[in-house]
């Protein structure tokens, strides 16, 4: 799922690097900030599960 996940995050900013249309610009922007929260969130619980302290 990861894998996936990756796949499709590289797929939406090739698609916004040549994206013309404002509107289509933001939902592309959108969901790659979307997956790229959810990668933030998934790692800030690894590293509280190792039994680090958050910065």
């Amino acid at each position: 799922m990861q894998d996936e996940k990756k796949e499709r995050w590289m797929e939406l900013c090739a698609q916004a690097a040549v994206e013309q249309d404002p509107e289509k610009l933001h939902a592309l922007v959108e969901e790659i900030d979307r997956l790229l929260e959810e990668k933030e969130d998934a790692l800030r619980q690894a590293h509280r599960s190792a039994g680090s302290t958050p910065r």
